[in-house]
């Protein structure tokens, strides 16, 4: 199986209600169609250069998974049924790279649990809607 990276643009009103949610629906979407989530995180939310379909601003959504070639068709056209997902971009990684990227985007997830303020429940605390949501999956 070939390794992807996906960056999904979601919608921020959705993603802020329910961020968790949001980024299962992906990784399902993946696994639904033969695929793995090797790793999945946030990226950023930005103001996009364009409005799309009403939206200003968006979610990215970074996941990089495996999954056969003949799954990719199906994958895209789900996502753009998909009221949640604005836009997708789905590439194939090459094979010489893709452990460093799943291993760097891994390690973002670390950095970004790092950051969050210290609540009740530890020095990282709990996940609040305004903290980074992460999906990390092992091969």
């Amino acid at each position: 199986m070939v390794v992807y990276e996906g960056m999904f643009i979601l919608d921020p009103a959705k993603y802020s209600r329910d961020p968790g949610a949001v980024s299962q629906q992906i990784a399902d979407l993946i696994t639904q169609h033969g695929g793995t989530v090797l790793a999945a995180r946030l990226w950023d939310e930005r103001k996009l250069a364009y409005p799309i379909n009403g939206h200003k601003k968006g979610v990215y959504w970074l996941t990089y998974f495996r999954m056969p070639g003949a799954g990719i068709t199906p994958l895209e056209r789900q996502c753009e049924i998909n009221d949640d997902i604005i836009r997708k971009l789905i590439l194939k990684v090459d094979p010489r790279i893709a452990d460093a990227l799943v291993q760097h985007a891994l390690a973002g997830n670390e950095v970004a649990a790092a950051k969050r303020p210290a609540g009740p429940s530890g020095p990282a605390g709990p996940a609040t809607p305004t903290a980074p949501a992460t999906v990390a999956v092992a091969e």
